[in-house]
């Protein structure tokens, strides 16, 4: 079966099928594992209802799975919330998320819309950076992308997430997709979340 038929194909696999596809893969398992082994904090407070990717856009041939939140952020930044110049290598302050994205989401046909890859990479790299302001809340200020390659539909993707830096009421996120068969780097983005003065407004 060559390439355009695997991305044009209509799937009609049950939700257990797809969840299956990615929680059985060496990448989702590998970051599972690491995820267990670390010192899991109960200070991640999750204060976003993702219902836009989440119930909207979610469903059969459209984001057909999405996993939870993966965070690996050590304590003192969840307490501190002191500036952060930039991270040290042996820092942790990242999040991971898995997705099947279904034939439904194309923009050109057979591959997934740029607007799509755009929306999840605002909504998760906001989720990282609440995790470092004291409210835990906050709301995108800017979002610049890159497309590097396609992102195929039926495909399995991990974005993952990283501070950059933290100025007070700034917060700097890196944001990449990549798919999780060949570990290209599909798009990226820098985001700049902010906490602004009426947070407790949202």
């Amino acid at each position: 079966m060559d390439e355009t038929t695997v991305v044009n194909s209509r799937t009609s696999l049950d939700n257990d099928t797809y969840a299956e596809m990615i929680t059985s893969s060496k990448v989702y398992q590998s970051h599972l594992s690491a995820h267990k082994n670390f010192n899991l904090s109960t200070l991640i407070q999750e204060n976003l209802k993702p219902n836009l990717t989440g119930y909207t856009l979610s469903g059969d041939d459209k984001i057909n799975f999405r996993s939870h939140g993966l965070f690996f952020i050590d304590d003192r930044f969840l307490t501190d919330y002191e500036d952060i110049e930039s991270l040290k290598e042996e820092d942790n302050n990242y999040s991971v998320t898995f997705f099947h994205l279904g034939s439904n989401l194309s923009g050109h046909e057979g591959i997934v819309h740029g607007g799509l890859l755009a929306t999840l990479l605002d909504e998760l790299t906001c989720r990282l950076a609440f995790q470092n302001f004291h409210s835990k809340k906050g709301v995108t200020a800017n979002l610049n992308i890159n497309y590097r390659k396609p992102c195929f539909v039926n495909s399995k993707v991990m974005i993952k997430c990283e501070v950059i830096k933290k100025l007070g009421r700034k917060c700097w996120i890196k944001g990449s997709v990549y798919n999780m068969e060949t570990d290209d780097l599909l798009t990226d983005c820098e985001c700049l979340v902010i906490e602004p003065r009426w947070v407790k407004d949202l």
